[in-house]
């Protein structure tokens, strides 16, 4: 990166919106926002712009309605491309599967540079953030997370053992066989186990394959907000057991996709 120096980054999602100032694949600043109005983020930009000296700037994510004073000084980057070159820059790895778990759950290839979407899912921190506030009085993801890790989600799930078996191929009796058909439990506790539990899982299951499918499946390196609470992490590193496959956290996993719209704009101008 020095030949192109420092660049601010701007990744508006579906529920934040997230800045970085990166330098020598280096994070300098990470501001977020929870928030999609393009008043706020001009601010925000505006702020970076003065305490940093950034040369260039990139964007992804949602663009529509984007005032001219940013459309003007930004380049924009596939999200694809920002998701794949972010974990797998965060991670150090040059071919790896990206789980990307933000409102939704996007799954990239990452390989010598080159991304390709290889999957995904409507299930992620929007259903987190939707169940938990119907089910137990809270948004507030840490506290989800908090409220889970004292809570047991086979109160809410039917296993394999309730149906009456010992195992069912590869899956043991503790195993879920279907996710909030047991309702045992009002608790707090126990209904947000249910909930990241069947979000981890159904996370889980489809990046394994995928990673099993794409030839990689030691590196499914896990990025996104949702990818930060240890309920989720302790759920795919079981996931990754039963499919033979391992789950990758690397640190700052909540802006890697801000962090690879920033590698990804320089590795286009270094190949040109």
């Amino acid at each position: 990166m020095e030949s192109i120096g420092a660049i601010i980054g701007i990744d508006r999602g579906a529920s934040f919106t997230d800045f970085a100032v990166v330098e020598n694949n280096a994070l300098f600043s990470t501001p977020s926002l929870r928030d999609r109005a393009w008043r706020p983020i001009l601010d925000v930009y505006r702020q970076l712009a003065r305490d940093h000296k950034c040369a260039h700037s990139v964007f992804t994510g949602a663009a529509g309605g984007m005032p001219d004073e940013l459309a003007d000084r930004v380049e924009t980057v596939a999200e694809i491309d920002a998701i794949g070159f972010g974990g797998a820059g965060l991670a150090g790895r040059s071919d790896c599967v990206v789980t990307c778990i933000g409102t939704g759950t996007a799954i990239v290839h990452f390989k010598d540079c080159q991304t390709v979407h290889v999957g995904g899912t409507g299930v992620g921190g929007g259903t987190v953030k939707g169940l938990a506030s119907l089910l137990c009085d809270t948004e507030d993801p840490k506290e989800v997370d908090q409220l889970a890790l004292g809570g047991k989600a086979s109160a809410m799930n039917l296993t394999i053992l309730d149906l009456g078996y010992e195992m069912v191929s590869f899956l043991g009796a503790d195993m879920t066989a279907s996710n909030f058909a047991a309702v045992n439990s009002l608790r707090k506790e126990d209904l947000a186990a249910g909930i990241l539990s069947l979000v981890g899982e159904t996370v889980g299951i489809i990046a394994s394959l995928c990673a099993r499918e794409a030839g990689c499946p030691q590196a499914i390196v896990t990025v996104g907000k949702v990818a930060g609470s240890q309920f989720i992490r302790n759920t795919l590193e079981l996931v990754g057991k039963l499919y033979q496959t391992e789950f990758i956290f690397p640190e700052n996993p909540g802006v890697a996709t801000v962090f690879g719209a920033a590698r990804s704009y320089v590795c286009t101008k270094e190949a040109q």
